[in-house]
């Protein structure tokens, strides 16, 4: 087996996982009544986000890496482009999301005037504005090209020193910080809620039940693995992708960036009970419509009806 065909395979099936997973993520968000909140839009499109983000590795990365096809070669700085804005825009979601809970539990009667649905759409808005301008002014107005390569089968920085420098700084270190304090403030939100509950529990001579603190332990869950995987990928692909010289591992080395996204549907289904319950709800009413028609076309053929 080529390891051309080995690193399309490996991009289908984590970016079809990654569709798949966050498309239900999107779906049991618009059917939950708990999302129906600034939380619940900013949860939504992160997950369009993700979604975009696996489209883009699945519809135009994967074809490439199997055909090598010049003219996609060429106009993939484009791709590149929309991918990198697509991953500063979902950094920035996560900080938001990040501040919401913040706010949500340190200021709890000012929650509702903060992120009322005016105040977060601006919010997200201004996130997709800044992301699209910082992404245009460094990677194609200063010419650092983020473009396909064939040697690692993913997309790179034009290497340069003068590229090198900018994106060190507006990449890795931007984003290093910002999923750094995203992290922070989601635990440090999760600890206040959490002792805040045991307080008000203790008071009334009431025990945490079994199934607050599995909420309390998913949120910390989901919130660590969350910024460990986009860490991760940060660190790979700076730190590690140019120490390696194994082509399979480049490439997944140069990708876990990108992945990262298809896996982050997962790790929300994983730690969200309720999302889950929506989803598998979802399956059967699918199963139902499913099992109603084969019967009315069975009563048809035998002319019941």
């Amino acid at each position: 087996m080529s390891e051309q065909f080995i690193v399309s395979l490996i991009t289908f099936v984590i970016m079809s996982f990654g569709t798949l997973a966050n498309l239900f993520v999107f779906l049991a968000a618009g059917k939950m009544g708990s999302m129906n909140s600034s939380f619940g839009i900013i949860t939504k499109n992160q997950a369009i986000c993700n979604m975009v983000m696996c489209l883009i590795f699945l519809l135009y990365v994967c074809p490439m890496q199997l055909s090598n096809s010049q003219p996609l070669v060429n106009y993939s700085r484009f791709l590149g482009l929309s991918a990198m804005t697509v991953y500063e825009v979902s950094n920035q979601l996560h900080l938001l999301l990040a501040l919401n809970r913040l706010c949500a539990v340190f200021w709890t009667f000012h929650y509702d005037q903060i992120f009322n649905k005016f105040n977060t759409n601006l919010m997200k808005n201004v996130a997709c504005l800044i992301a699209i301008t910082m992404c245009i002014g460094f990677y194609e107005v200063l010419g650092c090209h983020f473009s396909y390569n064939d040697i690692s089968w993913t997309f790179v920085f034009l290497n340069t020193q003068n590229c090198s420098t900018i994106t060190w700084y507006s990449d890795f270190i931007l984003n290093i910080s910002m999923v750094a304090l995203t992290l922070i403030i989601n635990l440090l939100t999760a600890y206040k809620a959490g002792k805040d509950s045991r307080n008000l529990l203790s008071s009334v001579g009431v025990q945490m039940s079994k199934e607050q603190k599995q909420r309390e332990n998913s949120f910390i869950r989901q919130s660590f693995f969350q910024g460990a995987s986009i860490f991760a990928g940060q660190v790979t692909y700076y730190v590690t992708a140019p120490l390696v010289s194994n082509s399979i591992l480049l490439f997944l080395d140069a990708s876990l960036w990108a992945f990262m996204h298809a896996v982050e549907g997962g790790i929300i289904l994983a730690s969200n009970k309720e999302m889950i319950s929506v989803v598998k709800k979802k399956r059967r009413r699918i199963n139902c419509i499913g099992v109603r028609v084969d019967v009315l076309e069975t009563a048809n053929d035998v002319g019941i009806t």
